[in-house]
């Protein structure tokens, strides 16, 4: 596992192998994801009722769609997810986090089960830019208000900078919320920066906005662009899935 797949295991709200395999067919792309975005302190609204269901291939088309035109666009639908959502929610989280204090808000703030869902993901890479697009229409109120409590985090608590043992390797991580604005109930951005050896740094930023009962998880990854310019990226694909989640319903 190379530091550029590892990079997306870092964000600390949701740690998720759900790329699983499919980030070994793409350099660019991941084995996991995570993500982060303004957390907004606000509950959020009550539903006026229970949404119509989405299929499992209407979700893949949304995810496909918001990636048209990209390089090496792959595709994972609901079956395949399915099976890789029960490995993350049986998977350990990271060791060796350092502080040891950001490990107990690593645990407070991680969900690892989002089985209880109809999702896709869709992943693209090029020299510029990785992306991740992950959606959920979620079919339990539980697993609903497990990811409404860790998008609360507002406040890395002296976590900006983490040092964790992944693949062996000895990641050193940077991260930041980013108070960004998302058409959602709830949403948390974090940027994250680490060292990629060869005088090179790896940037990405992950999006996490819960709207009603669905849950979109958006993340860019690049050596090239800075945190700002991703996350302007990232924030344009959530608030286009949640546009194709209410168009398609």
């Amino acid at each position: 596992m190379t530091k550029r797949l590892t990079l997306w295991a870092l964000p600390i709200a949701f740690m998720l192998a759900v790329t699983g395999c499919s980030a070994e067919q793409s350099s660019e792309s991941t084995d996991s994801a995570s993500g982060q975005a303004q957390s907004q302190k606000a509950s959020p609204p009550e539903r006026e009722g229970k949404a119509e269901k989405l299929s499992g291939e209407q979700i893949e088309a949304i995810a496909k769609n918001l990636l048209d035109g990209d390089q090496a666009v792959q595709v994972i639908g609901n079956a395949q997810m399915q099976q890789q959502l029960k490995i993350a929610k049986e998977a350990d989280l990271p060791s060796g986090i350092k502080p040891e204090k950001c490990a107990e808000l690593n645990a407070k703030y991680t969900v690892t089960d989002l089985t209880a869902s109809v999702s896709a993901t869709a992943t693209s890479s090029s020299q510029a830019v990785g992306k991740v697009v992950q959606i959920f229409a979620l079919t339990d109120e539980a697993t609903r208000h497990n990811i409404s409590k860790a998008l609360k985090l507002d406040d890395l608590e002296g976590c900006e900078k983490v040092k964790l043992q992944l693949g062996g390797e000895q990641i050193e991580a940077e991260r930041q919320i980013l108070p960004l604005d998302v058409k959602a109930d709830q949403s948390l951005t974090m940027s994250t920066s680490m060292d990629a050896g060869g005088g090179q740094t790896l940037t990405s930023v992950a999006v996490q906005a819960l709207k009603g009962d669905k849950f979109v998880l958006v993340t860019l990854q690049t050596g090239t662009q800075q945190a700002a310019e991703l996350a302007a990226q990232a924030v344009q694909l959530t608030d286009q899935a949640f546009a194709g989640l209410e168009a398609a319903q």
